[in-house]
């Protein structure tokens, strides 16, 4: 804190709305807000609603809506129900079918084969930022077949807290 411009207190996972997918489960589960924050921290929705209004920009879809609504527009994209649903069901189990997850009848290609050679940039994927944005990070460095690629910027003088 003593070398930052501006500190934005947030608030914890107890004190805002939130859904949640876990790595290594297919599960998504509602942290729904069960305390009040300390006076202070901010949601992260809140800061982004306040950027968006000092920016310029919150005409834009996504801004004025509320935390819950958002859950309800995520969770019906792909019609999993609403915020209200899935904190009456605690949670909503996404694990594929024992053919689909065992790759039985083939992998999401066309012609159904693995591919060792990746399409790093070609490829769809859940997290990929918006087109706009283009794509982030070094692409080009990334290898033409699976491998360990050093890519994390490692502490320095210059900049020692990475």
């Amino acid at each position: 804190a003593k070398l930052a411009d501006v500190v934005l207190p947030a608030t914890m996972f107890l004190e805002h709305d939130d859904v949640y997918k876990g790595g290594g489960n297919q599960h998504i589960t509602l942290g729904p807000k069960l305390i009040d924050p300390p006076e202070g921290p901010r949601t992260n929705h809140f800061v982004i609603e306040e950027l968006g209004k000092r920016l310029g920009v919150a005409d834009r879809p996504g801004f004025g809506m509320t935390e819950q609504q958002h859950v309800d527009v995520i969770l019906g994209k792909r019609g999993l129900g609403s915020f209200s649903s899935l904190k009456e069901q605690k949670w909503v189990d996404l694990q594929p079918d024992f053919a689909a997850a065992h790759f039985l009848d083939g992998f999401g290609h066309a012609d159904k084969k693995f591919h060792f050679r990746a399409d790093w940039t070609g490829q769809a994927s859940p997290n990929r930022p918006p087109k706009t944005m283009g794509l982030f990070g070094p692409v080009a460095r990334l290898p033409e077949f699976p491998d360990h690629v050093d890519l994390i910027e490692v502490a320095d003088e210059a900049h020692p807290f990475r």
